[in-house]
């Protein structure tokens, strides 16, 4: 298997110096008097000297403490005159160190501790030494008569904690600065100061990560990092060199990256993941989690083997393979080394080298990445792992495997929350020796419920059934081609089998050509295209294969609910595609893709400003990390991202921010948040001018996308050209429009423009609108409504209304050249090859940034509108990008019901039919399953819409000539417009449905 080269080390070896300076002692020649000197001694902490210093766990400073001290002093030859162990000291930290403090520049402590005290120590000449955390060494007695017994004490490895193994050893001298070897010491003055720098018999290693040399959409997950074959004896004074690896500790300690026993789902919530957008983890400060080991001396220079993967050059790996081919060498030749292993996950999702799985990155300790393999007592190994290309692409020891043949997917990969979107699929296929012969896609899994759902979330789960009733997800092989797909009922779970199943099939298809180039499959539409690049490498024949796949109608007949949109603010939807490749010997490669429809994006979905305001908008993509959530939440692309202007006035509008930009187009990197800022270029010439831009945001490794539309000026205009001419703001009264189009105005009883419903008066019973149930919702037939534009007030009955038949209408306000929008208006919206609608969150004038409370982000009303939205539909021209928005309601409920079969009235509610759960078991004969016919309608009662009134009734739109909106055993009549903030809906809505004009619905007018 070929394993590439992936990390860089840096190196840098730190010795760390104090600062205080004593008298000298007199020289080794003078003459030794009778006596006793009273000798004043400290004793400082050797610091851990930096090495590999780069740009269960255990603290990185649980070695440090003087717990207890024992001072011995030896004659000329060696031979034990003197312990003293049982004495007071005084024990004090030095002060903050500097880089300059240290040996080579490079400081690996803050601080150190020492210890100062006095003893009475006989006229001589010495070698002193020191030994902490080893009490008063009596049980070493016969060792210790001796130097080199002293120093030959063997110490045995304790695993937990590991803060036991704190034993320390050192020697005196009469300078201040520490000294290469052991002085033979001159005591011969009454009064004497010696210094005693002590050391650890063990060293430490910290880990740090740097993946900023990934290539993009490449993401490493990292499980644990953990040191093995550590010595399991070290000596006390001498260099401790493991020549037999039976005494070597195969397992040491170990740093997990997650919590709990089991490896969480390798995701975007995964703890540790690294990508170029979020490309380091780990530092390598005193107190950052370390992992600690003896000391082990295995030799260094020209004659010890290169840890290099390619030491001579020829860009081959010198020692290709896995433990136990005989191309590999183990641990480089040095099988008592200590050495480093990461235990990690990667994935690439980039089209040139797709792949997934296991992998593991191994590194022998030394001060050096060649040829040092001296794992030094007393170091602070800095290790800083640079992954760079592809994560299976090191200049590092890498074990990771690759099936041959077989198949590799990106797993898993995404696609967009709307209706006919398409991304291609990229897969490779290594044939080995053999060539690939076609290769077939099917569906075996197509959800249209939210994906892994919080348990408090309450939607009909028992039609959520893997691997079945896939014609109701929201995924198609084959490229959409109709926007809705109608039946004339029943509506039951084989509903839409049909459709999904006749040629071309959504759910299968079949690639028989697997030459280079782009082709074509039975059935497909012209441009429904997939690609194939054959690749001959040393692993065999690579077909580099890219796919088509696509969401599918925005509905899935309407009565059914089923959707190719994602209703689901917080959820993703899944579905799992089995990939089949048959080679010309006749074998099959199989392997399944999970592809998520990432959940809806809804804020910010649009940025307004008046024609004289410029103000920049600071733009962060937010999602909710549950239905019921309080706050919106940044989030990481699933590989690179891009927001350019994709309709639009020339220069009407700039973007910066991402990590770069280039002509106009904003980029960031793997793992990123979306994060720009739109930069509005100057002002409008006047009030009666409007300027149109789109902005379009590929995320997710640019396969999911999200239109903003931005708007400057708020005159009257047409979105077709030489159309009607559409205003912006909702009516507050009979003959006032709103300050703002992110205002929803009031509410109207059908003809009754005196008695506007104020918006302050439709405001939900609880602040936080979350966790909703059908009791959330109040009867206020007796509420006080506040009638807009007055200081009145009047109970829902005293509103009146016009019956809407057809002889009754809105009346045009009065001196204005307006009038209320007709059906023919909006009928123009729905059925233009031009127009489509989009629905998210409006950020107006009083807007910079995007907001984190939903409160703020759909809460704006004329006395709350600093940095506040407002949830509504955008309908928009795609070839001119101009563009018009409905607010829905800062309640999120634009529509009052005059009555509901519970006996409440006057109840803010957006669903006309419904005020409590759809009910199961047999409805209809249209739904003999009731909600098991259509789960997406089981909470219909909460969700967010609103309604707006035509200028009157239109009978005759249910005609079957009228396919758009043909519905079997619908109304024939429409007098108002339905959005339906869940399911995307944008339809017309019959005067049953609005109880004949009793219920009190929003207002938008046009010119004459």
């Amino acid at each position: 298997m070929k394993r590439k080269i992936l990390y860089t080390f840096l190196y840098v070896l730190v010795l760390v110096a104090g600062a205080c300076r004593d008298d000298l002692l007199g020289s080794e020649d003078d003459f030794i008097p009778d006596g006793e000197s009273r000798l004043t001694a400290m004793v400082k902490f050797k610091p851990l000297i930096p090495a590999l210093n780069g740009k269960s766990r255990t603290a990185g400073d649980a070695i440090k403490a003087i717990e207890n001290l024992c001072v011995l002093l030896y004659d000329q030859e060696g031979n034990l005159v003197k312990k003293y162990s049982d004495f007071q000291y005084e024990e004090n930290d030095i002060k903050e160190r500097f880089d300059a403090d240290a040996e080579n520049g490079v400081t690996a402590e803050s601080s150190t501790p020492h210890v100062k005290f006095k003893l009475r120590v006989p006229y001589g000449r010495y070698y002193i030494y020191a030994v902490a955390n080893m009490g008063d060494l009596r049980d070493h007695e016969e060792t210790i008569k001796t130097v080199e017994g002293l120093k030959s004490i063997s110490l045995k490895w304790e695993s937990s904690p590991v803060s036991r193994n704190n034993q320390m050893f050192g020697y005196f001298t009469e300078k201040e600065e520490s000294s290469p070897q052991d002085p033979l010491l001159v005591i011969n003055k009454k009064d004497v100061s010696l210094h005693a720098w002590i050391r650890r018999v063990v060293s430490k290693v910290t880990i740090a990560y740097d993946a900023s040399g990934l290539k993009e959409g490449v993401f490493i997950y990292l499980k644990s990092v953990q040191i093995k074959d550590i010595p399991a004896t070290c000596f006390l004074g001498n260099e401790n060199t493991v020549e037999v690896e039976g005494n070597l500790i195969r397992e040491g300690e170990i740093i997990r990256y997650y919590e709990g026993e089991d490896v969480p789902a390798f995701d975007e919530k995964y703890p540790v993941r690294l990508a170029t957008g979020k490309p380091s983890h780990g530092e390598h400060e005193e107190a950052s989690d370390a992992l600690f080991f003896y000391e082990n001396m295995q030799g260094a220079g020209e004659s010890m083997p290169s840890k290099l993967q390619d030491a001579d050059n020829d860009g081959k790996l010198d020692y290709p393979g896995f433990p136990g081919d005989e191309t590999y060498r183990l641990k480089d030749a040095v099988p008592c080394g200590t050495y480093i292993e990461v235990d990690a996950y990667y994935i690439s999702v980039n089209a040139e080298k797709v792949g997934s799985g296991p992998i593991k990155y191994r590194f022998m300790l030394g001060k050096d990445v060649d040829r040092d393999y001296n794992a030094e007592r007393n170091y602070h190994y800095k290790l800083t792992l640079k992954f760079n290309g592809f994560a299976n692409d090191a200049d590092w020891h890498i074990e990771y495997k690759e099936v041959k043949p077989g198949i590799e997917v990106p797993n898993p990969y995404y696609i967009s929350y709307l209706y006919n979107h398409s991304m291609m699929f990229p897969l490779k296929i290594n044939a080995g020796d053999q060539e690939v012969e076609s290769v077939k896609a099917e569906i075996i899994d197509n959800r249209w419920a939210p994906d892994k759902p919080n348990p408090d979330f309450i939607y009909w789960k028992d039609m959520d059934l893997e691997g079945e009733n896939e014609w109701n997800g929201f995924l198609s092989l084959h490229k959409t081609t109709k926007t809705v797909i109608t039946h004339g009922g029943p509506w039951t779970p084989e509903v839409n089998k049909e459709y999904y199943e006749t040629p071309p099939k959504r759910g299968e298809r079949s690639y028989e050509i697997m030459e280079d180039g782009e082709h074509t499959t039975t059935g497909a539409e012209a441009d429904d295209l997939y690609t194939v690049k054959r690749e001959s490498s040393d692993d065999g024949n690579i077909y580099h294969v890219s796919l088509p796949i696509y969401t599918r109608a925005k509905q899935l007949i309407k009565q059914t609910a089923y959707t190719g949109n994602n209703p689901y603010v917080a959820y993703q939807r899944k579905a799992v595609v089995r990939i089949t490749a048959k080679l010309k010997n006749g074998n099959i490669l199989e392997k399944d893709a999970t592809i998520y429809q990432v959940r809806r994006i809804v804020n910010p979905k649009g940025v307004w400003r008046k024609w004289d305001n410029d103000k920049s908008f600071h733009v962060v993509l937010k999602r909710l990390p549950r239905e019921n959530a309080l706050q919106f939440e940044t989030f990481p692309s699933e590989g690179p991202w891009k927001a350019y202007v994709v309709r639009g006035a020339d220069n009407f509008i700039t973007l910066s921010g991402g990590n770069n930009v280039e002509s106009n187009e904003v980029y960031g990197l793997t793992g990123s948040k979306v994060d720009f800022t739109i930069n509005f270029n100057g002002k409008c010439t006047d009030e009666n001018e409007s300027r149109y831009a789109i902005i379009r945001v590929e995320y997710h490794n640019y396969t999911c996308y999200h239109l903003i539309f931005v708007r400057q000026g708020y005159a009257p205009d047409d979105l077709i050209a030489g159309g009607t001419k559409w205003h912006t703001r909702n009516m507050k009264t009979g003959t006032e429009e709103t300050d703002s189009p992110v205002e929803e105005g009031s509410l109207f009883k059908f003809g009754n423009w005196t008695q506007p419903i104020d918006a302050l008066s439709n405001k939900n019973p609880k602040d936080n609108w979350v966790d909703i149930v059908p009791e959330s919702f109040q009867n206020d037939v007796n509420k006080d409504f506040t009638i807009a534009g007055t200081n009145k007030s009047s109970k829902w009955t005293g509103i009146t209304f016009k019956e809407t038949n057809g002889s009754n209408s809105f009346s045009k306000p009065t001196g204005k050249s307006w009038k209320v929008a007709s059906y023919k208006d909006y009928k123009e919206l729905y059925s233009h090859e031009e127009i489509e609608q989009g629905f998210g969150i409006l950020y107006g004038d009083d807007a910079t940034t995007t907001a984190d409370n939903i409160n703020d982000a759909y809460g704006y009303d004329y006395n709350n509108r600093g940095g506040r939205g407002m949830r509504g539909c955008f309908v928009y021209n795609k070839e001119t990008g101009k563009n018009l928005f409905f607010p829905i309601g800062a309640s999120g409920y634009g529509h009052r019901k005059d009555e509901e079969k519970n006996g409440w009235n006057a109840v803010l509610r957006y669903a006309s039919g419904r005020h409590e759960y759809f009910p199961s078991g047999r409805l209809s004969d249209n739904y003999p399953h009731g909600v098991g016919d259509a789960p997406l309608f089981y909470d219909l009662f909460m969700r967010p819409g609103a309604v707006y009134w035509l200028d009157k009734r239109v009978d005759g739109v249910n005609v079957k000539a009228d396919t758009e909106l043909y519905i079997e055993g619908a109304e024939t009549n429409a007098v108002g417009w339905d959005f339906n903030y869940f399911t995307f809906d944008f339809f017309p809505i019959s005067s049953s449905s609005v109880q004949n004009g009793k219920n009190a619905c929003f207002v938008r007018c046009v010119e004459e």
